[in-house]
């Protein structure tokens, strides 16, 4: 071991800090200003996105035509039929919603939610159609879930998914009334 006389003991200069002190003194600084920074940044957000975001959900706001929001949202999930001036034809289209499957192949790890409008040249069919929903659904449900998910994503495959859809419904409902099949939403997870 060395003795006490062998070591030697550096001393800062008068009049100055030792730079450790110092460093600490910038890093307490700079991490305020960080803090500082990031609340200003929250603040802004909440003011201009969480703001317009929460009073947008208010279920009491009238809109300019009177109608409440509410009101709204009862109208637009009310119609089921409705009459299609679409380039398809002029028939009754009838929607199927929130078909939701797991593609063939996928051990329940994908889904797909899809949703369809039935177009339909008589009110009878229309009203057949509405009678036999469950029918239908449970149509959709095999025809969907037994497509892999290549089939799923190719263009030519939906179009021939189209034409499977709208046999198996002409030959649920006994009919060859049904104009078109629609996909009015189809995501794939």
């Amino acid at each position: 071991m060395a003795d006490d006389k062998d070591k030697t003991v550096v001393a800062a200069p008068e009049g100055t800090e030792a730079p450790a002190a110092s460093g600490g003194k910038k890093k307490l600084i700079l991490f305020g200003g960080i803090g500082v920074g990031v609340l200003a940044i929250g603040v802004i957000l909440a003011i201009f996105v969480l703001k317009p975001m929460m009073s947008g959900s208010d279920n009491a706001e009238t809109s300019a035509k009177g109608e409440t929001k509410t009101e709204k949202a009862e109208k637009a999930e009310k119609p089921k039929k409705e009459a299609s001036h679409g380039k398809a034809g002029d028939g009754i289209v009838y929607a199927i919603e929130d078909i939701v499957v797991n593609p063939a192949g996928t051990a329940g790890s994908r889904f797909l939610s899809a949703s369809f409008g039935i177009e339909v040249s008589n009110q009878e069919t229309a009203s057949r159609l509405e009678e036999r929903e469950p029918l239908v659904r449970d149509a959709l449900i095999t025809i969907l879930s037994s497509k892999t998910l290549a089939e799923l994503t190719d263009a030519k495959q939906k179009e021939i998914m189209r034409l499977q859809i709208k046999k198996r419904l002409s030959l649920l409902l006994k009919t060859e009334d049904l104009t078109n099949v629609f996909y009015t939403d189809f995501v794939l997870q």
